[in-house]
Protein backbone atom coordinates (compact mmCIF):
# COMPACT_ATOMS: atom_id res chain seq x y z
CA UNK A 1 0.00 0.00 0.00
CA UNK A 2 1.36 3.41 -0.92
CA UNK A 3 0.09 6.77 0.17
CA UNK A 4 0.15 8.77 -3.03
CA UNK A 5 -2.56 11.26 -3.83
CA UNK A 6 -5.29 11.09 -6.41
CA UNK A 7 -9.06 10.76 -6.62
CA UNK A 8 -10.49 7.40 -5.60
CA UNK A 9 -12.49 5.56 -8.24
CA UNK A 10 -15.92 4.18 -7.36
CA UNK A 11 -15.84 0.55 -6.29
CA UNK A 12 -19.50 -0.30 -6.91
CA UNK A 13 -18.70 -2.58 -9.86
CA UNK A 14 -16.02 -4.38 -7.88
CA UNK A 15 -18.30 -4.83 -4.87
CA UNK A 16 -21.09 -6.25 -7.03
CA UNK A 17 -18.62 -8.62 -8.66
CA UNK A 18 -17.39 -9.83 -5.30
CA UNK A 19 -20.88 -10.26 -3.91
CA UNK A 20 -21.95 -12.15 -7.01
CA UNK A 21 -18.98 -14.47 -6.77
CA UNK A 22 -19.91 -15.48 -3.24
CA UNK A 23 -23.14 -17.09 -4.51
CA UNK A 24 -21.35 -19.61 -6.73
CA UNK A 25 -22.08 -23.28 -5.92
CA UNK A 26 -18.36 -23.96 -5.55
CA UNK A 27 -17.24 -23.27 -2.01
CA UNK A 28 -13.96 -22.61 -0.30
CA UNK A 29 -11.39 -25.37 -0.38
CA UNK A 30 -11.07 -25.69 3.41
CA UNK A 31 -13.90 -26.07 5.91
CA UNK A 32 -13.25 -26.56 9.60
CA UNK A 33 -15.06 -29.11 11.72
CA UNK A 34 -16.49 -27.00 14.52
CA UNK A 35 -16.31 -23.77 16.47
CA UNK A 36 -13.33 -25.05 18.46
CA UNK A 37 -11.33 -25.52 15.26
CA UNK A 38 -12.44 -22.14 13.94
CA UNK A 39 -11.29 -20.55 17.18
CA UNK A 40 -7.90 -22.27 16.93
CA UNK A 41 -7.49 -21.15 13.34
CA UNK A 42 -8.40 -17.55 14.21
CA UNK A 43 -5.81 -17.46 17.03
CA UNK A 44 -3.02 -18.84 14.85
CA UNK A 45 -3.97 -16.75 11.82
CA UNK A 46 -3.99 -13.44 13.68
CA UNK A 47 -0.81 -14.27 15.61
CA UNK A 48 1.08 -15.22 12.44
CA UNK A 49 -0.09 -12.11 10.62
CA UNK A 50 0.82 -9.98 13.64
CA UNK A 51 4.26 -11.59 13.92
CA UNK A 52 5.19 -10.51 10.39
CA UNK A 53 5.60 -6.98 11.70
CA UNK A 54 8.12 -8.24 14.25
CA UNK A 55 10.12 -10.47 11.91
CA UNK A 56 8.63 -11.01 8.43
CA UNK A 57 9.22 -14.23 6.58
CA UNK A 58 11.05 -13.82 3.24
CA UNK A 59 7.95 -14.79 1.25
CA UNK A 60 5.91 -11.89 2.65
CA UNK A 61 6.46 -9.47 -0.22
CA UNK A 62 2.97 -7.97 -0.48
CA UNK A 63 -0.39 -7.91 1.24
CA UNK A 64 -1.67 -11.16 -0.30
CA UNK A 65 1.52 -13.01 0.63
CA UNK A 66 1.04 -11.99 4.25
CA UNK A 67 -2.51 -13.42 4.24
CA UNK A 68 -1.44 -16.61 2.44
CA UNK A 69 1.38 -17.29 4.89
CA UNK A 70 -0.77 -16.72 7.98
CA UNK A 71 -3.58 -18.86 6.50
CA UNK A 72 -1.32 -21.76 5.48
CA UNK A 73 0.82 -21.83 8.61
CA UNK A 74 -2.22 -21.59 10.88
CA UNK A 75 -3.33 -24.97 9.51
CA UNK A 76 -0.06 -26.80 10.04
CA UNK A 77 0.93 -28.99 12.99
CA UNK A 78 2.90 -26.61 15.20
CA UNK A 79 5.75 -28.92 16.13
CA UNK A 80 9.14 -27.92 17.59
CA UNK A 81 10.57 -28.12 14.06
CA UNK A 82 7.81 -25.80 12.84
CA UNK A 83 8.54 -23.30 15.63
CA UNK A 84 12.22 -23.34 14.76
CA UNK A 85 11.46 -22.67 11.11
CA UNK A 86 9.00 -19.81 11.76
CA UNK A 87 11.11 -18.27 14.53
CA UNK A 88 8.23 -16.87 16.56
CA UNK A 89 9.40 -14.85 19.57
CA UNK A 90 7.45 -17.11 21.96
CA UNK A 91 5.74 -20.51 21.91
CA UNK A 92 1.94 -20.00 21.78
CA UNK A 93 -0.26 -22.25 23.86
CA UNK A 94 -3.01 -22.47 21.25
CA UNK A 95 -4.51 -25.81 20.20
CA UNK A 96 -3.80 -26.94 16.66
CA UNK A 97 -6.53 -27.05 14.03
CA UNK A 98 -7.75 -30.66 14.07
CA UNK A 99 -9.55 -30.70 10.73
CA UNK A 100 -6.82 -29.24 8.51
CA UNK A 101 -6.69 -30.90 5.07
CA UNK A 102 -3.77 -33.28 4.45
CA UNK A 103 -0.78 -32.10 2.45
CA UNK A 104 -0.32 -34.00 -0.82
CA UNK A 105 3.39 -34.04 -1.59
CA UNK A 106 4.63 -30.45 -1.94
CA UNK A 107 1.25 -29.19 -3.14
CA UNK A 108 -1.39 -27.87 -0.76
CA UNK A 109 -4.26 -26.32 -2.74
CA UNK A 110 -5.85 -24.29 0.05
CA UNK A 111 -7.55 -21.53 -1.91
CA UNK A 112 -10.33 -21.41 -4.42
CA UNK A 113 -8.86 -19.71 -7.50
CA UNK A 114 -11.46 -20.16 -10.27
CA UNK A 115 -15.15 -20.78 -10.91
CA UNK A 116 -14.71 -24.01 -12.88
CA UNK A 117 -14.51 -27.26 -10.93
CA UNK A 118 -11.61 -28.66 -12.99
CA UNK A 119 -9.13 -26.01 -11.89
CA UNK A 120 -10.94 -24.48 -8.95
CA UNK A 121 -8.32 -24.75 -6.22
CA UNK A 122 -4.66 -23.83 -5.85
CA UNK A 123 -1.92 -22.89 -3.41
CA UNK A 124 -1.41 -19.36 -4.75
CA UNK A 125 -4.05 -16.63 -4.68
CA UNK A 126 -3.57 -12.91 -5.21
CA UNK A 127 -5.46 -10.26 -3.26
CA UNK A 128 -8.48 -10.14 -5.57
CA UNK A 129 -8.73 -13.92 -5.70
CA UNK A 130 -8.54 -14.18 -1.93
CA UNK A 131 -11.43 -11.75 -1.57
CA UNK A 132 -13.50 -12.91 -4.52
CA UNK A 133 -13.44 -16.66 -3.92
CA UNK A 134 -12.32 -17.20 -0.33
CA UNK A 135 -14.23 -14.72 1.81
CA UNK A 136 -17.75 -13.58 2.64
CA UNK A 137 -18.57 -9.83 2.63
CA UNK A 138 -19.42 -8.32 6.00
CA UNK A 139 -20.32 -4.76 5.07
CA UNK A 140 -18.29 -1.55 5.05
CA UNK A 141 -18.23 -0.67 8.74
CA UNK A 142 -14.68 -1.51 9.82
CA UNK A 143 -15.67 -1.03 13.46
CA UNK A 144 -17.68 -4.28 13.18
CA UNK A 145 -14.65 -6.30 12.06
CA UNK A 146 -13.70 -9.37 14.09
CA UNK A 147 -10.16 -10.69 14.58
CA UNK A 148 -9.02 -12.36 11.37
CA UNK A 149 -11.30 -10.34 9.08
CA UNK A 150 -9.80 -8.65 6.04
CA UNK A 151 -10.16 -4.99 5.09
CA UNK A 152 -10.13 -4.64 1.30
CA UNK A 153 -9.25 -1.62 -0.81
CA UNK A 154 -9.29 -1.06 -4.57
CA UNK A 155 -6.97 1.61 -5.96
CA UNK A 156 -7.32 1.48 -9.79
CA UNK A 157 -4.44 3.89 -10.40
CA UNK A 158 -1.89 1.39 -9.10
CA UNK A 159 -0.18 -1.52 -10.86
CA UNK A 160 -1.54 -3.77 -8.09
CA UNK A 161 -4.92 -2.15 -7.41
CA UNK A 162 -6.29 -4.61 -4.84
CA UNK A 163 -4.99 -4.37 -1.27
CA UNK A 164 -5.71 -6.28 1.92
CA UNK A 165 -5.20 -5.62 5.60
CA UNK A 166 -5.75 -8.07 8.46
CA UNK A 167 -7.78 -6.90 11.42
CA UNK A 168 -6.16 -8.32 14.56
CA UNK A 169 -8.18 -6.85 17.39
CA UNK A 170 -5.74 -7.24 20.26
CA UNK A 171 -2.08 -7.63 19.32
CA UNK A 172 0.12 -10.20 21.07
CA UNK A 173 2.96 -7.70 20.88
CA UNK A 174 1.27 -4.47 22.02
CA UNK A 175 0.19 -3.70 25.57
CA UNK A 176 -2.68 -1.33 24.75
CA UNK A 177 -5.58 -1.23 22.32
CA UNK A 178 -7.93 -3.80 20.83
CA UNK A 179 -8.22 -2.48 17.26
CA UNK A 180 -4.87 -3.31 15.68
CA UNK A 181 -4.47 -3.85 11.94
CA UNK A 182 -1.45 -5.31 10.12
CA UNK A 183 -0.63 -5.10 6.42
CA UNK A 184 2.18 -5.07 3.88
CA UNK A 185 2.56 -1.85 1.91
CA UNK A 186 3.59 -3.71 -1.26
CA UNK A 187 6.45 -2.89 -3.62
CA UNK A 188 6.33 0.38 -5.54
CA UNK A 189 9.32 0.06 -7.87
CA UNK A 190 11.58 2.13 -5.65
CA UNK A 191 11.43 -0.16 -2.61
CA UNK A 192 10.23 -3.61 -1.61
CA UNK A 193 7.72 -2.22 0.85
CA UNK A 194 7.28 -3.25 4.47
CA UNK A 195 4.91 -4.70 7.03
CA UNK A 196 3.12 -2.15 9.20
CA UNK A 197 0.95 -2.44 12.29
CA UNK A 198 -1.41 0.39 13.20
CA UNK A 199 -4.54 1.04 15.24
CA UNK A 200 -7.78 1.11 13.25
CA UNK A 201 -8.62 4.43 14.87
CA UNK A 202 -5.36 5.86 13.52
CA UNK A 203 -5.89 4.33 10.08
CA UNK A 204 -9.32 5.93 9.86
CA UNK A 205 -7.55 9.31 10.03
CA UNK A 206 -4.86 8.34 7.49
CA UNK A 207 -3.20 11.37 5.85
CA UNK A 208 -4.34 10.06 2.47
CA UNK A 209 -8.17 9.80 2.53
CA UNK A 210 -8.21 6.96 -0.02
CA UNK A 211 -6.62 4.65 2.56
CA UNK A 212 -9.18 5.31 5.27
CA UNK A 213 -11.43 2.28 6.01
CA UNK A 214 -14.58 4.37 6.09
CA UNK A 215 -17.90 3.92 4.24
CA UNK A 216 -17.44 7.42 2.80
CA UNK A 217 -14.22 6.33 1.05
CA UNK A 218 -15.06 4.89 -2.36
CA UNK A 219 -11.73 3.04 -2.44
CA UNK A 220 -12.60 1.05 0.68
CA UNK A 221 -14.39 -2.06 -0.59
CA UNK A 222 -15.30 -3.34 2.85
CA UNK A 223 -14.82 -5.97 5.52
CA UNK A 224 -14.55 -9.59 4.44
CA UNK A 225 -14.52 -12.75 6.56
CA UNK A 226 -12.49 -15.74 5.48
CA UNK A 227 -14.81 -18.51 4.35
CA UNK A 228 -12.92 -20.94 6.55
CA UNK A 229 -14.31 -19.08 9.57
CA UNK A 230 -17.92 -19.32 8.43
CA UNK A 231 -20.24 -21.87 10.01
CA UNK A 232 -21.19 -24.49 7.35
Amino acid sequence: MRTGHGAAAPTIFLVLTLLGASTSPLGAQVRLADESDRGAFRQWFTLLADAQFEQPQPEVVDCAALVRLAFREALRAHTPVWHQRLRLPFVPQFPDVRSAPPVTGDHWPLFRVASSAGSAYGEFADARTLIRWNTVPRGRDARAAQPGDLLAFHQPGQSQPDHLMVFLGRSRFETEGDDWVVYHTGPDGASAGEVRRVRLSVLQAHPSPRWRPLPTNASFVGVFRLSILETP
